[in-house]
């Protein structure tokens, strides 16, 4: 099934920010954070045209006030890490798997969103101080700065070291000598990580990771830090005479994050993006984006443990019942399976824990036969959940 049907769904502006995608009415204007000017100025595109199932959210007021605060779902993308977004420099048209699971999201959300693309961290960092967007695709939860909270993070991603063909080093531990200056982006999962750990080589900053791959070309530096699929386009596109090292000193696991306001927000918000997450996991979707994106040196985390992801169930029954798709008697029927099957895992009882979420199962398709689900809102509650049985009984 075509997500949008290849449809014009936003505009990315130079600069902060973009234009609101609403994938049902197409490109049209939020209604805060950005001029009608910048909206005329916008110069590229960020088009959904992901294949593959397709999610429903069933989003509730808490959800909507959480993720768009301002009427519109703000995305912000450092597109100076390929793992989260990709800027085509001549149109400056966004793709990449953070635009591939936005589509998405926005789509099972009914709600607009606009991308909000940023060259490397500490320009993003500058926008969430600003208050100038609302979930980005960007961070390692581990490595995160202060001001954020993190979901469960959707793409693995291999750092090691890029050097040039000559150069001594053949294991990552190599590279940490003294003398040795090692280039990173500032900011980035591979600057926090190795600022915390290296001892005794020299980080060199550069604001962008094209700078910092940069350094090393022009002799510099004597080694580059980032993930293998960034590097591994680089040595083909710019710098034959480098390679990477066999090893990796980093499985940066990249999470979207959302701003650290608790007073504003309910954590309703948070709670939806690790179900979606996790649906994106389950379904496809995430290693679709990556191999559309051509990514190399990915790999997919393991979900959560099965109580956090039936919780993700309970909260989704919870707003099927909240937005009136099923009455109390129906939203109750599927919640206390939910509820058994936490409660026997809790005390260590696999089985009929898992004969609870079957029963669960069966009851969504029940509803769905009788059209009181549809296709798309049964399919993403029984996505998760076959899943948890899947893994439970191996």
């Amino acid at each position: 099934m075509k997500g949008t049907g290849g449809r014009l769904v936003g505009l990315a502006v130079f600069g902060a920010l973009a234009v609101a995608c609403n994938l049902d009415k197409g490109p049209v204007a939020p209604r805060a954070a950005i001029r009608a000017d910048q909206v005329a100025a916008a110069v590229a595109s960020a088009v959904c045209d992901v294949d593959g199932a397709t999610w429903a959210g069933d989003p509730d007021a808490a959800v909507l006030h959480d993720l768009a605060p301002s009427g519109v779902m703000r995305v912000a993308f450092n597109y100076g890490n390929r793992n989260n977004a990709t800027r085509t420099p001549i149109t400056g048209q966004l793709t990449g798997p953070g635009i591939d699971m936005t589509c998405q999201l926005a789509q099972g959300t009914h709600a607009q969103f606009v991308a909000v693309p940023y060259p490397g961290v500490p320009p993003l960092l500058a926008g969430l101080a600003r208050g100038d967007w609302d979930a980005a695709f960007a961070f390692d939860e581990i490595l995160a700065p202060p001001g954020i909270t993190a979901a469960i993070p959707h793409i693995g991603v291999e750092n090691t070291y890029l050097v040039r063909r000559d150069a001594p080093f053949q294991m990552v531990a190599d590279v940490d000598a003294p003398g040795v200056r090692i280039s990173v982006a500032q900011g980035n999962s591979p600057d926090v990580y190795l600022s915390r750990t290296l001892k005794s080589a020299t980080l060199v900053r550069a604001p962008t990771t094209p700078q910092a791959m940069e350094l090393l070309r022009t002799g510099q530096v004597d080694a580059y830090a980032g993930g293998r699929s960034g590097t591994t386009l680089f040595i083909a596109c710019c710098f034959p005479t480098g390679r990477l090292l066999p090893d990796n000193f980093l499985i940066a696991n990249l999470a979207i994050v959302a701003p650290d306001t608790a007073k504003a927000h309910s954590g309703e918000g948070l709670q939806y993006i690790d179900e979606f997450v996790d649906w994106a996991k389950t379904s496809g979707l995430v290693q679709m984006a990556i191999d559309r994106a051509g990514l190399t040196g990915n790999l997919i985390p393991p979900p959560p443990p099965p109580e956090r992801r039936i919780a993700f169930l309970q909260h989704h029954v919870a707003r099927l019942v909240e937005n009136g798709v099923l009455n109390r008697g129906q939203g109750n029927a599927l919640a206390v399976k939910l509820q058994g099957a936490v409660e026997k895992l809790a005390v260590g009882e696999t089985e009929p824990a898992m004969n609870k979420l079957g029963a669960f199962i069966n009851q969504v398709e029940a509803f769905r036969a009788a059209g009181i689900l549809s296709e798309t809102q049964s399919g993403s509650l029984l996505e998760i959940a076959r899943d948890v049985v899947t893994r439970v009984s191996i």
